[in-house]
Parts: C-alpha cells; sequence; structure tokens
C-alpha cells in the first residue's frame, strides 16, 4: 500500500460546495458541510490544496481551509514479507460561506474545527513486486459553528459545536518493477467508509476507490552531492450514490509531480533508521465532476519503499 513512510504539513482550501434545498435542507446542508469537510481530510488525494465547485442556489459560495500534520511508518526492511504500519496525524478545518439562503433565511456560516487521525494495518509483499495491504483509520472531527441568520433551524444545526468522525476500512493492492531506471507503479486502493454526525443525524456509509498509476525517474541531478529525482502521478477517486450525497461530487481526478531530494545523509538522526529519507515538494491539480477543479501544494519526509 504505501510506496514510503512520510510526515507532511499542508493547506487545503475547497471553495463553491453545492448543496440541494429540499425538506429537510437544514439537516441535509449541514451533512453536506461537513461530510465534504471529513471526507477531504481522510483522503490522502483532496486533504490539501486549493479548489472550486458550483455553488447552486445556497447562497454564496462557501469556502473551505485545511491545514494538517499526517505520517506513517512502515516497521521492518524493504525485502520484508510482512510489514505492520502504524498512521496518524491531525489537523484544522474552517468553512465560511456569507449570505446562506438554506432555511429561507439570510446569514453567514462560519464552521471552525479540529481533528486527529489514527489507524494502522499491515503490508504483504509475496514478491518484490506485488504488496498487498489491509487497514482501518479513525478521524475524529470537533467543531464550532456560528450562524447569525433568523432560522431557527439552521441555528440549531450551525450555531454550536458538534462533532462527526469517519471510520475507514481500506484493502490495497500494488504493482511496481524497474526498465532503465525508471520505476512505474500502479495501485487501487478500496475504502468502506462510515461518517457519523451529531444531533441524532443518520449515518452515511458506502464504498470509495482510488486508482493511482505513476513513474519515479531516475537521479536527475543532484544538489549537495545527494541525488534528486521525480515522482509523476495521475489519480482518480470514485464515490458510490450514497457517499457522493453528502460529499458533493462523485468523482475527482488528479494529476501531479514529486520532486524528491535524498536529504537522509544531511541529518544525523536519519542515517541509520531513515537513511533513505527524501524531502518531497508536491504540486497537484484536480478536476471533477459538479465543475471541481482546483490544485494544492504540500511539502513531506517521506522514507523511500522503491
Amino acid at each position: 500500500m504505501f510506496k514510503s513512510h512520510y510526515f507532511s504539513m499542508a493547506a487545503i482550501t475547497i471553495m463553491g460546495l453545492s448543496s440541494v434545498a429540499n425538506a429537510g435542507a437544514e439537516s441535509n446542508y449541514y451533512k453536506q458541510l461537513t461530510g465534504t469537510s471529513i471526507y477531504s481530510a481522510n483522503n490522502r488525494y483532496l486533504q490539501s490544496g486549493w479548489y472550486d465547485m458550483d455553488g447552486g442556489d445556497t447562497g454564496n459560495n462557501p469556502e473551505m481551509t485545511n491545514s494538517n500534520f499526517v505520517g506513517s511508518y512502515i516497521f521492518g526492511q524493504n525485502n520484508d514479507t510482512l510489514r505492520p504500519f502504524v498512521m496518524g496525524g491531525f489537523g484544522f478545518t474552517k468553512i465560511q460561506q456569507d449570505r446562506s439562503t438554506v432555511g429561507n433565511s439570510v446569514g453567514n456560516i462560519d464552521l471552525d474545527s479540529t481533528y486527529y487521525q489514527l489507524g494502522g494495518g499491515i503490508d504483504y509483499n509475496p514478491t518484490s513486486n506485488i504488496s498487498l495491504a489491509v487497514g482501518a483509520t479513525g478521524l475524529w472531527m470537533s467543531t464550532d459553528g456560528d450562524y447569525n441568520g433568523a432560522s431557527d433551524s439552521m441555528q440549531y444545526y450551525f450555531n454550536q459545536e458538534s462533532d462527526t468522525s469517519i471510520y475507514d476500512l481500506f484493502a490495497v493492492i500494488g504493482y511496481h518493477t524497474e526498465i532503465n531506471g525508471y520505476k512505474p507503479y500502479a495501485e487501487l486502493m478500496l475504502h468502506y467508509l462510515s461518517i457519523h454526525y451529531d444531533f441524532g443525524l443518520s449515518d452515511t456509509d458506502g464504498w470509495s476507490t482510488d486508482l493511482e498509476a505513476g513513474v519515479y525517474t531516475p537521479t536527475l541531478t543532484t544538489w549537495l552531492d545527494l541525488p534528486v529525482r521525480a515522482r509523476f502521478f495521475a489519480a482518480a477517486t470514485l464515490l458510490d450514490n450514497d457517499l457522493s450525497t453528502d460529499v458533493l461530487f462523485d468523482n475527482a481526478y488528479s494529476g501531479g509531480a514529486r520532486l524528491l531530494w535524498k536529504v537522509g545523509p544531511l541529518i544525523p538522526i536519519f542515517n541509520n533508521a531513515f537513511k533513505e529519507t527524501e524531502l518531497g515538494f508536491t504540486l497537484q491539480g484536480t478536476m471533477g465532476d459538479n465543475d471541481l477543479s482546483g490544485w494544492k501544494a504540500s511539502l513531506g519526509f517521506y522514507i523511500a519503499k522503491f
């Protein structure tokens, strides 16, 4: 599953989340905003960046910012057949919408959230080119809401503290090889997700699939006598109907590049257990349905698996 251990910090802004006003519009809109926020925080392709979607008829386009620090560690050596891993992190989100018209009232929505994530699993490598993994994570988000409109129903959902959580059971199959110094790879990741909301609202359960293919280049240059290489990738995130009801899109397609500089030898504490550490800078563009478009930039440490 994991091509590297990693530690990264990033920021996310999503603008223009759409909603459909109907019976139960206030609770539906609460689920849509918080569902999109927590799903994005949990998904590795969408958890950081700047995005835009069609705002529909809910008022001005909502804006969301998300900053996080996440990491994973895989035990054992690259040639081990079984490798347990752990992962975790924390982050902050903020959603703002001016002049929301949901609930037949005009008001501003401001949602400030903090969250943390914990999980783990096991990698199984039957051959040097094939990897399998199963695991589970939980992400728990606490939100402090503020709403200044006249609607009592909107006040109930958006003007107090609330809690949301998402549980992710996943399985992964990956393949990689080497051709003239280039290392192409492909990966399929299947998730079963359960989002739990506050206020006694019904849970959202469904399936999500991540598909990724890419290539690591040979050394492109050196800096301070240490190698620099690149990774190019394309990915698709596909949601089933149950999830897309509260996540506001059915699919997202991403592509980008990561520049990797091997910094392990520069840092004494990395020379032994983390001697293959690379410092990576990633740029990614994303597009999808509901006029989803955007990009992200992130910086992190990675320990190469191949």
